[in-house]
């Protein structure tokens, strides 16, 4: 099975996680107001940086689940 972000799904799941990160620290707010125009000015879904965070993503995920599948396959049947 092949699963793959599209760069508006990673930048989606990227925009919660730094929501979060932003909601549930304690920063100062210049901190946060920094993340916040970080997270608007350079990792606007259409951006370079964000392609490459995708492709980042993707390759993650393949490899995790390639590792995965690799663990299945040398466990034995009675386990």
């Amino acid at each position: 099975m092949k699963v793959e972000f599209e760069n508006e799904e990673a930048w989606n799941l990227m925009s919660h996680i730094v929501s979060r990160l932003v909601d549930e620290t304690p920063l100062s707010d210049s901190d946060r107001a920094r993340v916040r125009r970080w997270k608007s000015d350079e990792m606007r879904a259409t951006s370079q940086e964000m392609r490459v965070l995708t492709l980042k993503m993707n390759e993650d995920l393949q490899k995790g689940m390639e590792r995965k599948a690799k663990s299945q396959l040398r466990k034995p049947d009675w386990v």
